[in-house]
């Protein structure tokens, strides 16, 4: 092969190699890209039978009933404004006011009671630590009538969160290990809780509540956060 193919075909091969490898570099970004500091979070949970309507300045959504569907992923909001709306199913109605600090995440928990009044009430959760190692796991307590809901681990019933009242939650980092998960009150037996399996810096959510005829239930979830939007 002539001397200036040679050298046509390593410089060629050197070029394939030299955009390779800065594909690479590229690809493997040494640290995630992410919303701003001091965003704040907020989601909506549907514990009641019938899917609602939630309207806000800006949008409609319908948030059904269904499994986890009934949970909505987090939506990251500017902190130190105020979010108003309005929570619709069928003729009744429950307003959304509330004011979200930095990095805070809330729930705004929509219930029914016996009479069909709605409720949208907000659960707050104060910022802490994160821990790449752990798994974040929280119990929400939406039943009236469960004085001291607990999270309880394995076949010895380990408490893992105790002590939530009616319309509180508790959240604890947990090392992500393989175990069976229930949520119980003081006046019955541990139900199960199974939100997959737990994974080393994710989020996790159990919600114990009652809806109408159905009694009390337990859903249990893997947190989802949406993109950042500018």
């Amino acid at each position: 092969m002539p001397f200036r193919a040679r050298h046509l075909i390593r410089f060629a091969a050197a070029g394939v190699l030299c955009m390779a490898a800065k594909a690479a570099v590229a690809d493997e970004a040494l640290y995630p890209s992410g919303p701003p500091n001091g965003v704040a979070y907020l989601r909506f949970a549907n514990m009641t039978p019938q899917a609602v309507t939630i309207t806000s300045a800006s949008a409609k959504i319908t948030l059904p009933a269904n499994a986890e569907e009934r949970v909505r992923r987090y939506d990251p909001v500017n902190p130190g404004t105020e979010l108003t709306g309005t929570v619709q199913q069928g003729e009744h109605t429950a307003e959304i006011k509330l004011t979200l600090t930095q990095n805070e995440f809330a729930t705004v928990a929509i219930t029914q009671s016996t009479d069909g009044k709605l409720s949208a009430t907000p659960l707050r959760e104060t910022p802490s630590d994160f821990n790449a190692s752990k798994s974040s796991l929280a119990l929400y307590n939406l039943d009236p009538s469960c004085s001291d809901a607990r999270l309880l681990a394995g076949d010895p019933n380990t408490v893992v969160i105790s002590g939530i009242a009616p319309d509180k939650v508790g959240r604890r980092a947990v090392n992500p290990v393989d175990v069976a998960l229930s949520a119980a009150c003081p006046d019955n037996n541990a139900m199960p809780a199974k939100p997959g399996a737990l994974a080393a810096g994710e989020r996790y959510s159990v919600f114990l509540f009652a809806e109408g005829g159905r009694g009390r239930q337990v859903l249990a979830l893997h947190d989802e956060t949406a993109p950042f939007r500018r």
